[in-house]
C-alpha cells in the first residue's frame, strides 16, 4: 500500500562536538553514510530524552540540514574520521517517528499541485511534509517518468502561500477500485528548514479542521479526487 512507501530513513550517529556560536554541531557519519550529494538537504533529527530512570523516554526533534561533509575531521590525538556538519536546532518539539502524518485536502483549505506544460491542476490524493500522492492519468510526461527521478512541482495552499520544490518520484501504481487512474508518490526533494516547518504547520492546520469536524463543530467537505 501507499502507506509503506513513506517510511522514515533512520541513521544511527553520535555528537562529537557542538559549536552554539556558529550555529552548527558535528556528529559521526552514519550507517549507510550521508554523501556528497546531500549537502544541503533539509533533515530532522531525533534523540531520546529520559527526564527520570522510572519514566519512558521522550522522543524529541528538531529542523536541521546537512552544512557540510568533513572527510578528515580530529576525533582525538592520531585518529582523524569522516563527520559531518549540521545546523544548530532553533526549537524541539516532540516526535513519532513511525510515519509522517497524511492528510487529504479539504474544500476548506484547498490545496492545488501544477507542473510546468500541464495547466490543470493535479488532483492530491493525500500529503504530508515528506512527500505527496497525486493522480497523474493522461498527463504524458509524469508517465515517461521512474521511481528515482526528479521532477518540479508549484504548490498553492489556499492562496495564502505558494511554494515550489523538486521531487523524486518514489513508487507509481494503480488501484483495482479506480479503473483507468494512475498513481504516482513521490517525496520533497531538499526542502530548506523553513519549508518542512511551513508543511508541518499546514498538516497540523488541516487535521484540526479534520478534528474539528469530527467532533461536529463545524462542517468540513474534501476535495474530490
Amino acid at each position: 500500500p501507499y502507506e509503506e512507501e513513506y517510511r522514515v530513513d533512520i541513521r544511527d550517529t553520535v555528537i562529537y562536538d557542538v559549536y552554539p556560536r556558529a550555529k552548527s554541531f558535528i556528529i559521526a557519519q552514519t550507517q549507510p553514510p550521508v554523501l556528497k550529494s546531500m549537502v544541503g538537504e533539509a533533515i530532522e533529527p531525533t534523540f531520546l530524552w529520559h527526564s527520570t530512570p522510572e519514566e519512558d523516554p521522550l522522543r524529541y526533534a528538531f529542523h536541521s540540514a546537512i552544512q557540510e561533509l568533513i572527510t578528515n575531521y580530529a576525533l582525538s590525538q592520531g585518529q582523524r574520521v569522516q563527520a559531518i556538519r549540521l545546523a544548530y536546532p532553533k526549537y524541539l518539539y516532540e516526535r513519532n517517528i513511525r510515519f509522517s502524518y497524511r492528510v487529504r485536502p479539504i474544500k476548506q483549505y484547498p490545496i492545488t499541485l501544477t507542473i510546468e506544460g500541464h495547466k490543470e491542476p493535479l488532483p492530491i490524493i493525500e500529503m504530508s511534509e515528506g512527500g505527496i500522492c497525486i493522480s497523474y492519468s493522461h498527463v504524458p510526461y509524469l508517465s515517461g517518468l521512474k521511481p528515482g527521478d526528479l521532477f518540479e512541482v508549484a504548490l498553492d495552499f489556499n492562496g495564502e502561500n505558494e511554494m515550489t520544490s523538486r521531487v523524486e518520484v518514489v513508487r507509481k501504481f494503480q488501484k483495482p477500485e479506480f479503473h483507468g487512474m494512475d498513481f504516482m508518490g513521490v517525496r520533497f526533494f531538499k526542502l530548506s528548514m523553513g519549508e518542512r516547518a511551513f508543511l508541518v504547520a499546514t498538516i497540523k492546520k488541516i487535521e484540526r479542521m479534520i478534528l474539528r469536524k469530527r467532533a461536529g463543530l463545524e462542517p468540513i467537505k474534501r476535495e474530490p479526487a
